[in-house]
Order: C-alpha cells, then structure tokens, then sequence
C-alpha cells in the first residue's frame, strides 16, 4: 500500500492578500499549486476564523462543536499531528496546544486583569518598556518569528517514518510586527520602535491613531508581510531538499486567518473592532496537491472549504473549481462606493453586509434559497430606519454596538439573531 501523503497547513495571521501576491506566486511555483485569487475568510479575527477554518463549517451551524477538529481527525487516520503557533486563541481553538511555548506578557495578563485594565497597561508596556528592552537585548520578540517555528518544526518531523499533518500559524504579521532588527531598516525605521507602536495603536481607539503613526506602521506592516513570506518560501524549499514534502505525493497550503486594516478612517486599525472590509477578509490561498493541476482559480472561495481541499487520499478532493461561492460577490458589489465589502451566511440562507463610513453604519441584508446560491436578493438597505426586531434578546444591541458591530440604536434587523452576529464576528 502507498504510503500517505504529508499535510502541510501553513497560515498567518492576520496577512491580507495584496501584501502575499509574490508569496502565493512562488509557492505555487515550486509547487504547482493552485492559486485562489478570491479567497475569503470566515471572519475577521481569530477566535471566530479558526474553528471554522479548522471544522469546515461557519460557527453558527448547528452541530459545529461536535464535529472533529481537522488535527483531530486527521490523528484518527493515523496521522502524526503538530501545531506549533504562538497564538493562544488560535492552539486554544485546536486544544492541541504546546505548554509553555506561546508567548505574550498579554496572555499572562488577560488571565490575572480584566480587559479594561490590561488594555490600558498593555499600551503603557509597548509604548515605553517593551523598546527598550529589546534595545538593550533583554526581551526576545514578542512571538516566535517564522524561522524559529520552521527550526520547531523540522526538528520534530526528522525521522518521521508516519504520515503527518503539521500545522504552522505564523504570528510575524500580527501586531507587534516582526522584521529582525539587523541593520537593514529602510529609511531609518526602527523596526522595534515602530512594532511596539503598531501594538499599542492596534489595542487602542482607532479614532485616537495618530495618521504619521498610522503611516509609520503600515510601513512596518508591509516590511513584515514581506519578510514572513520569504521565510515561508525558504521553509517550503528546504521540506523539498529533505524529502518531508513531495509535489508528486504531499499537499500543502498557504493561507491566513484574515487580514488587516490600517486606515483608522474605517472607524479599525488592526482587526478589531470586527468588520467586513476587503482588507480584513480577503485573504491569500494556494493549495497544492498532486491531483490538481497548476491554475488559477478567480472565482470567491471560503476557507470553511479547506479541510476539503486538503483531503489526504489522491482523488477525493473534488476540483478546484468546485469551491466557487459566486453569490457572495453578488451583494458585495453593491457597496462599492466605499471599497469592496463582504459578509459570511447563516445556515438558513440569511445574511448581513455591512460597511463603515463617516455617517455612520450601512447594512445590506440578503437572503438566497438554500441550494440555489444563485438565487440571492437584496431585502434591503436599512440604515437610518431599520425596524428593531422584537425578539432582540436583551443587551444584545448593547453588546454589539461596543463591539464596534454593525448594530446601532434602532437599526436591528427583524430575523437576524444572536447566532449570526456571533457567526459574523460582531459578539463574543
């Protein structure tokens, strides 16, 4: 019998697609992978991208907490698991996570403070201390970068005689941003300066960003984006040289979370307060098997399609072109007047789009017939005199609009519940 193949899943967070375009392209290249010009995430931000990412069903279906997590059932068919990140939402999200190898002074103070205190003494620590320390050589980055997980991970697959699926989130791309601060800064951009900056704007009222700051740390954010994808390529080179990953036999994907917004006029920097923008959710995606061809596929996909995608036994995974999800698009491209918006659907075909401007929210909600995508339309664009629904549970809207939603005093949508705002991301 034919040995399985390999699984390699190898995600960033918070990396939108127009800053990856060179590293899809080269990956796919020493692949022949299949890129995804269109892909979407399930949300904007970790806690709710991961476990549909990771079960292959948006959030708010019914029987999503019973299904089998993608390492879980991967290790039931006999395969050697590894995930290595340190995102604690994200290995938490996985229950695969490593003790005592993710970082953070946050995670420790979250854990001891309420988030109104740590906020505040968080900022206060990327703002004066943090810099200094690493200045002075006494804090390593805040995450591990890229090539420390890639050194982890061939560490623990040397001599791996069993079949594996090895999972690597990269936190290079999430705030503070990491470039290695080896002399190379352009224009003399400090690049721990200007992380422990993009941390504290990133925690902080998007209203109170400074625009020379705003400007200082999507120069950073950039660099990151660059940096992280070489190191990924270099990393998919050397599984090749030692054997651990083969085009003719393994699959292996390259995608992120969600992506990242810097343009505090967008009411986030960062990606929270969740919201749909183009930048938060259009993410970068080529998969690579030996049963697909090398192609280019335009038409939008989700990743609560990868688990599909990745589909260990030759032949099982439909085409790649089977994964469009036109209909999406349909309702996006009428909010074009701000930039490109998108949303994600519940179970029974409902769905919320939404897009921030100076005046405040706009909301377009669609329905489509389930099983006919095709079949979406628009019922209606209540901004400014949405009727508030009857059964609203109490709190929720107070809760949604402190979350930053898209949910504001009077303008709650009759039929849209708990569960979809949840499923969107909008309430925790």
């Amino acid at each position: 019998m034919p040995r399985r193949p390999n699984i390699f899943l190898l995600s960033a967070d918070a990396l939108r697609a127009d800053h990856a375009t060179e590293l899809v392209d080269e990956v796919a290249e020493r692949t022949g992978g299949t890129r995804f010009s269109n892909a979407v995430a399930p949300a904007s931000h970790t806690a709710s991208s991961i476990p549909a990412l990771a079960t292959g069903r948006f959030i708010d279906e019914e029987g999503t907490v019973d299904d089998p997590l993608l390492p879980s059932s991967l290790s039931a068919d006999g395969y050697r698991t590894r995930l290595l990140t340190d995102n604690p939402i994200a290995a938490d999200a996985l229950t695969e996570r490593s003790v005592g190898e993710a970082g953070g002074v946050s995670n420790l103070l979250d854990d001891l403070l309420p988030r109104g205190v740590t906020r505040p003494v968080e900022q206060a620590y990327f703002r004066r201390i943090w810099p200094m320390m690493r200045r002075l050589g006494l804090a390593a980055p805040y995450y591990r970068p890229a090539a420390r997980l890639h050194e982890r991970a061939l560490e623990t697959l040397s001599g791996e005689t069993d079949p594996v699926f090895c999972w690597l989130h990269y936190m290079d791309t999430h705030s503070p941003y990491y470039v290695p601060n080896d002399g190379e800064a352009a224009a003399g951009l400090d690049p721990d300066r200007a992380a422990a900056m993009s941390r504290s704007l990133t925690i902080g009222d998007a209203a109170d960003v400074d625009r020379a700051e705003a400007e200082t740390v999507a120069r950073l954010y950039r660099w990151a984006c660059d940096h992280l994808g070489g190191s990924v390529v270099e990393f998919v080179s050397e599984l090749r040289e030692r054997g651990l990953y083969r085009p003719d036999r393994d699959v292996l994907a390259v995608t992120a979370d969600h992506g990242e917004c810097l343009d505090p006029e967008r009411g986030v920097f960062g990606h929270l307060p969740p919201a749909s923008w183009e930048s938060l959710v259009h993410v970068p995606l080529v998969v690579s098997r030996p049963d697909w061809p090398e192609s280019t596929v335009d038409e939008q996909v989700s990743l609560v399609d990868l688990p599909d995608m990745l589909r260990p036994e030759p032949g099982a995974a439909a085409p790649p072109t089977a994964f469009g999800r036109e209909y999406v698009e349909t309702v996006a491209g009428t909010l074009t007047a701000a930039g490109v918006v998108r949303g994600v659907r519940r179970a029974d075909g409902e769905k919320l789009f939404g897009r921030r401007t100076a005046d405040g929210t706009d909301v377009v909600h669609a329905r489509y017939e389930v099983g006919d995508p095709a079949a979406e339309t628009v019922v209606g664009e209540p901004y400014g005199d949405g009727a508030t629904a009857a059964s609203v549970p109490e709190g929720l809207l107070e809760r949604a609009a402190d979350a930053g939603g898209l949910v504001g005093d009077e303008q709650y949508l009759s039929g849209v519940d708990e569960s979809h705002l949840r499923a969107l991301g909008y309430v925790e």
